[in-house]
This record gives structure tokens, sequence and C-alpha cells, in this order.
């Protein structure tokens, strides 16, 4: 199989077999995947199969490369997609990479992005695998802003509790501490501004 710089554009049954060869170590497969994605051409649902898919190949065996075309696929869907649906399986899909490469892309999903279900997936995406005090500044700084709605201020809280606990453990390993950067203390839903009680909701018809 030849591997071509011009994208292949896929219909879901070829999607699933190219997945299916991706599975079976087929590198070209998976590379073939990645430039579908980004190319933004095509079905939605062939092409939310595809991102789906790309997000759980981070235990196949890639080179450097591979493993960059297929980050480099994710993020661009996150950044660049017109539909939610797929900035939202974005999202799923670099949580599933695992790869701390995310992180600034996640944050500025979470700050900027018009859809307030890709918000909430960003400030999740931070908890999972923001390990450093930088995340924790913009979070708690996302904690104290009133243009976020009640779903995702409550994920930004419980992303910060995460980031500061991993980071408390990594400091108590090494015998650091630094009681200054604790989280705030309390239930999360009193930690959050009684304003937000009545922003919108996590649900959002917006494309």
């Amino acid at each position: 199989m030849s591997n071509s710089s011009s994208p292949q554009i896929l219909d879901s049954v070829n999607v699933d077999r190219f997945c299916d060869l991706a599975e079976q170590g087929d590198t070209n497969a998976l590379q073939v995947l990645a430039m579908f994605v980004s190319s933004r051409q095509g079905s939605l649902p062939a092409r939310r199969n595809a991102l789906a898919y790309l997000g759980g190949t981070g235990d196949i065996s890639a080179t450097n490369k591979e493993i960059d075309l297929v980050f480099g696929a994710v993020v661009s869907a996150l950044q660049h997609e017109k539909s939610v649906a797929m900035r939202r399986t974005a999202g799923d899909a670099l949580s599933d990479l695992g790869d701390p490469r995310a992180i600034p892309y996640a944050i500025t999903a979470m700050e900027d992005d018009k859809s307030k279900l890709v918000q909430w997936r960003a400030a999740r995406i931070l908890g999972e695998l923001g390990d450093a005090q930088e995340t924790v500044a913009v979070l708690k700084q996302a904690s104290f802003s009133s243009k976020y709605a009640f779903d995702i201020a409550f994920e930004i809280q419980d992303a910060l509790r995460k980031v500061q606990a991993r980071i408390d453990q990594a400091q108590e390993q090494s015998g650091d501490n630094y009681d200054d950067m604790a989280p705030r203390k309390g239930p999360m839903w009193k930690q959050i501004q009684e304003g937000m009680l009545s922003s919108p909701s996590l649900e959002d018809n917006s494309e």
C-alpha cells in the first residue's frame, strides 16, 4: 500500500477497515486515518469514528513521527472543527492519548471555545493530565471567573483539586512543601460564586 501525501477520503466502512489494519500493526493505516481526520473532508460520522480511534492508539507501537501525526490530527480537530461533536470527541481522544502536550491546547479550548460542552471537556483534560504549577495558576484564575456556566466552574474546581493533589504528592516525595499553593477549602459547590447558579447549563446547541 503506497503512502501518499494526499489524504484519502474515507467512508465509514473504510474507516473501520483501516482501524483494523492499524490494530494489526500497519502504521501506514494509522497515517491514513490521521490524515483523513486532519483533512476535515468526508462525512461527519466517518471522521468522528476515525478521530475516536486515534485516541485509543497510545499503546500501539509507532515511531515518533507517527505519534506526532496522530497527536497533531487530534489537536487540529479540537482547534478547527466546526462541529461541536467533533471537538468534544477530540477532547476525549486527547484524554485517551494521555500526552501532556495536550495541556496548552486544553487551556485554550477551556478559555475560548464557544461550546460549553467543549469547555467542560477541556477542563477535565487539565484535571487528568496537569501536573505543573502553571496549570494550577490557570485553573485558579479560571475558578474566579464569572463567565463559566455552573457545570464548567465545577469541573474547573475539580481539576484544580486533582492537579494540586498531584503536585503535592510529588513534592512530598521530593521533600518539598508549598503550603501557599493549597486549594481552597470546603465543598466545591460552596466555592463557586452564587451567580453561577443562574448561568447557562452545560447543554449547548451551538456549532
